[in-house]
């Protein structure tokens, strides 16, 4: 009996069982792939001392001392910030050409025996490591580099800095390691309540969002005009920098700040309020933590100025809410660790997600499959390891997917590595359009050339609002970064990012002295009372509005 022919002409569409199963069956076929390995070092350190520590403690200044006296090695911390601070401190007092800075936006005197550096740029061997943060390795998305220093770092001494919380991870990576337990150099003392008018010089009051940061600005400006410093997240490195000094130098009394005090910035303070006590976390309006209540105090105090640092609520504002026990409650540590010493949380995991070489695949159209099939066996794999957990992949996963949207819309493709390269970059998800558009001028499509000359001219700045500007700095350092992998691709140099990045900083700096002076968030735009900040009108004018 003959074979039946295939039909001519159009093809039959998969049904949506047989398209949901070709995923499935890719995820299946890609396990057989996957490579979980742990990476090890040849030979175990000769010395592991833990810093451990709250915040105002002087680990870090100590082991800074260590890492100078020795003359070589490599600190390494979670923020570019941090990472130019330690490069500051030692440049002055070893001299710049002994010092280097490496991130992932820029590259100083790179051959320096001393290397300051974001973790994920970090060396894998050496003399010293100082590996600052180690509570960053149980970080859902960035543990990793943490952990891999801690599982495989070739150094022959290494210092671990970080919250006592961290100690039941140190003792699971190094149970021989040396414990230094460093005390606060001044007690913290709990003040209550403060209004506004109440303000003195050296305060700073925290709230947990930009809105809240620039409306408060405001009303503290109307009692301090032109004295108040602000610090958020979305602003440009360079413009932190510049509102850190006025505020140290005294050119500033007041600094407004989010929540970006306990993430690398040195701001120490004699008084710290919290104007809120409850923030967006990405998924939900909750209470701060007690840990995250207790980093942010610990800014309170200044050491050799004052005999005790004080934390307190702000009250009276009207549309902040801070609940003063939670505060006063987080002051002292309350969960138990080894040893019989204190802390506010445990941390004993430590994160891994694979590099490229463990997903066994050599198109990148099966990455993500990839992807989700590491995942799914490195969750078998170390089920019983206790002390390690799997990354989350969705970041990764995120930009695979609109890098590979935009080159499928163009009917362009990039090799194995140059994917893997734009997937891993410092991008989150609101820079996965500029991201895609880098893709292209990899790829050598020209139509990305164009937008990212409009993005690297300067004079789009001129008369930018302050969100726009915010945004450029943002896209400026994601050029930096773009600029030091791929140098000249889509007409991006280090030296127009960086030009970018500065102008942008210094527009933040301009349009935010005329916003704290003429504030439009937290002001009624009727009458002019006060109101909050994510509402242009106050309870009554939104009332005769809705009469009306």
């Amino acid at each position: 009996m003959r074979a039946r022919r295939p039909p001519r002409g159009r093809q039959k569409r998969p049904s949506r069982s047989e398209r949901a199963r070709r995923p499935a069956q890719e995820i299946r076929r890609a396990e057989r792939s996957v490579e979980i390995s742990l990476p090890a070092r040849g030979a175990p350190p000769e010395r592991v001392v833990a810093h451990l520590g709250p915040t105002n403690s002087g680990k870090t200044h100590a082991a800074l001392e260590e890492l100078a006296a020795h003359g070589s090695g490599v600190y390494a911390c979670p923020l570019r910030m941090l990472a130019q601070e330690a490069h500051r401190r030692l440049a002055e007092r070893l001299g710049e050409e002994r010092v280097a800075l490496i991130t992932g936006e820029e590259r100083v005197n790179e051959r320096a025996p001393i290397v300051c550096c974001t973790a994920e740029m970090a060396p894998q061997s050496g003399e010293l490591l100082v590996l600052d943060e180690i509570q960053w390795a149980d970080d859902e998305e960035r543990g990793s580099a943490w952990t891999r220093l801690l599982l495989a770092g070739e150094y022959r001494q290494i210092l671990l800095l970080g919250a006592l919380d961290a100690l039941p991870l140190v003792e699971r990576a190094f149970p021989e390691a040396e414990l230094k337990v460093f005390e606060r150099k001044l007690p913290l003392e709990w003040v209550g309540e403060r209004t506004l008018r109440s303000l003195a010089t050296g305060t700073v009051v925290v709230a947990f969002s930009r809105k809240a940061v620039l409306a408060l600005a405001g009303e503290v400006n109307r009692l301090h005009p032109g004295r108040v410093a602000v610090l958020y997240g979305a602003m440009p490195l360079a413009s932190r920098r510049e509102e850190i000094d006025r505020f140290l130098s005294g050119d500033a009394d007041v600094c407004v700040a989010t929540d970006v005090l306990g993430h690398g910035v040195n701001l120490p303070c004699e008084t710290l309020l919290f104007a809120e006590t409850t923030k967006f976390d990405g998924e939900e309006r909750r209470d701060l933590l007690p840990w995250e209540i207790a980093q942010i105090a610990g800014r309170a105090g200044r050491f050799g100025l004052v005999e005790r640092g004080h934390v307190g609520v702000l009250a009276g504002l009207g549309w902040g809410v801070a609940e003063p026990e939670l505060v006063r409650d987080a002051l002292e540590p309350h969960v138990a660790l080894p040893g019989g010493f204190w802390g506010y949380r445990v941390v004993d995991e430590a994160r891994i997600r694979p590099r490229l070489a463990d997903l066994g695949v050599e198109d990148p159209g099966y990455l993500d499959a990839a992807l989700v099939a590491w995942h799914r066996v490195a969750l078998r794999e170390w089920a019983f390891e206790s002390w390690l957990a799997v990354e989350s992949l969705q970041p990764l996963r995120m930009r695979l997917e609109a890098v590979q949207r935009r080159l499928a819309e163009r009917g362009r493709r990039l090799s194995l590595a140059d994917t893997w390269t734009l997937m891993s970059s410092p991008v989150d998800e609101d820079g996965l359009e500029l991201l895609a558009t880098l893709a292209l001028a990899v790829a050598g499509d020209k139509v990305a050339r164009p937008h990212l000359n409009f993005l690297l001219d300067t004079a789009r700045l001129r008369g930018a609002s302050l969100e726009d500007a915010e945004q450029a700095g943002r896209e400026a350092s994601i050029l930096r970064w773009f600029a030091l992998q791929y140098p000249g691709a889509g007409g991006v140099s280090i030296e127009r990012a960086a030009a970018l990045e500065q102008a942008a900083a210094e527009r933040v700096v301009a349009r935010l002295r005329v916003e704290v002076e003429s504030p439009t968030l937290g002001r009624c735009r009727s009458c002019g009372r006060s109101c909050p900040p994510w509402f242009p009108l106050c309870d009554r004018c939104a009332g005769i509005a809705a009469r009306s």
